[in-house]
């Protein structure tokens, strides 16, 4: 078993996929359906059970990690948290108006293209979804159980740091996370194989794919551009060029993709802080921070789906219309968690505020979830977990003003 951390997690993450496409093809439905022998329910599904392989213990795993991270962080921080935040905070914000503006260029066009149903043909009428006043969101955000982690590790590393431990707390986090990092080498194949078998032997889960195909035309575009536009802002600001860049990304970007949770690829992102010239210790809390409240992916999927469902619904936009449902994509990105499509859920306020009928946001909702596991999600966590790692790389290198290149 220990030769499994010598191969490529890229190769254990394509045999997985594989496998699952496989399977469907051979049709081992099976695989997908709970364990019940003679009826009686002993077992979720053999899928389930391997998606349950990274995500049961994910999160008290990652709580855990965060805290003590931050608060090792913190214990032997040198000062200036205050302003080093307001500066990578500055590049959270950049990015993500960047994104807002590729992404409604990229809507407008391939608005000419048909995604979502017309709602007369599936029986949506009227009705009303209770919706959250952005003010209850905004506090759902800053009480989240990240967010309650991220306080923990404040207190932490101020207690740490009366009593002198922050070099041994250090440590006891870098093994911690050595441990984290073997633990995803085994689970995330696994959950990757799980989603993708769980996808596909879901009612309507490959004619919803091909249904949904066009889509990909624009939120490819709009996140691949972002992307590169964000690579470029740092290749500049870091003083290096591209390709120095992309060797510090790359690899954050394949766990983002195999786990599509931004919890998740916190260590990787940690890493690529490292790899970009950020103290990795020093940059634990501004990326933290960033995979809580800095979604510039999540921001693009929620505006190109919320203008295409507005669009299928029968109501027209101006552009300045799309740009405020674009601030509005913005400001719900935030509360969006970071695991796993959790925020195609805010898609149906957006659609309801902008008059869409609850009983048609909440069909779009549940027809986006399935390609939505296959492949969107994970293009957003790519690009939310490269924005973390930037922003605070950049944040860091404005702060200091010299470059503090620690690989090369």
């Amino acid at each position: 078993m220990s030769r499994i951390h010598d191969i490529p997690l890229l190769l254990l993450v394509v045999i997985a996929a594989g496998l699952a496409f496989l399977f469907w093809f051979l049709g081992f439905a099976w695989l997908a359906q709970d364990i019940a022998p003679g009826g009686s329910y002993l077992l979720k599904s053999v899928a389930g059970l391997a998606k349950d392989a990274l995500f049961v213990p994910l999160k008290p795993l990652m709580y855990a990690l965060i805290i003590l991270s931050i608060g090792s962080s913190l214990a032997i921080s040198h000062g200036g948290l205050g302003a080093k935040f307001f500066r990578v905070l500055g590049f959270f914000a950049l990015f993500s108006l960047i994104g807002l503006a590729i992404g409604l260029c990229a809507y407008l066009l391939f608005q000419g293209e048909t995604i979502l149903p017309d709602p007369s043909t599936i029986g949506a009428g009227g009705g009303d979804i209770k919706q959250t006043p952005f003010l209850a969101k905004i506090y759902g955000v800053l009480t989240s159980s990240l967010m309650i982690c991220i306080y923990t590790g404040v207190f932490l590393g101020g207690a740490l740091r009366k009593l002198d431990l922050g070099l041994q707390a250090d440590k006891v986090s870098d093994l911690f996370i050595s441990g984290f990092r073997k633990f995803l080498q085994y689970t995330i194949p696994l959950a990757v194989f799980g989603s993708i078998t769980l996808a596909l032997n879901s009612p309507g889960g490959v004619s919803t794919l091909s249904d949904l195909l066009p889509l990909l035309k624009p939120y490819l575009l709009a996140m691949v551009l972002t992307w590169f536009v964000v690579v470029g802002v740092t290749a500049a600001m870091q003083k290096r060029g591209i390709m120095f860049v992309l060797r510090a990304v790359l690899p954050q970007a394949l766990v983002a993709f195999s786990t599509s949770s931004s919890i998740a690829t916190l260590p990787a992102t940690r890493e690529a802080c490292s790899q970009l010239g950020a103290n990795a210790d020093e940059s634990t809390p501004f990326y933290t921070i960033g995979a809580t409240i800095n979604m510039v992916g999540t921001l693009i999927g929620l505006l190109l789906l919320s203008l295409y469902a507005i669009k299928a619904y029968g109501i027209d936009l101006s552009i300045p219309e799309m740009s405020i449902v674009g601030l509005q994509s913005m400001i719900f990105a935030t509360a969006a968690a970071g695991t796993p499509s959790a925020s195609v859920v805010l898609l149906q306020d957006i659609l309801v505020s902008q008059g869409v009928s609850a009983e048609y946001a909440t069909y779009v909702t549940g027809l986006i979830i399935t390609i939505d596991t296959l492949i969107l999600d994970r293009l957003r966590t790519v690009l939310n977990t490269q924005s973390d790692s930037m922003s605070t790389a950049n944040g860091l290198k404005l702060y200091y003003k010299t470059p503090k290149t620690l690989v090369d």
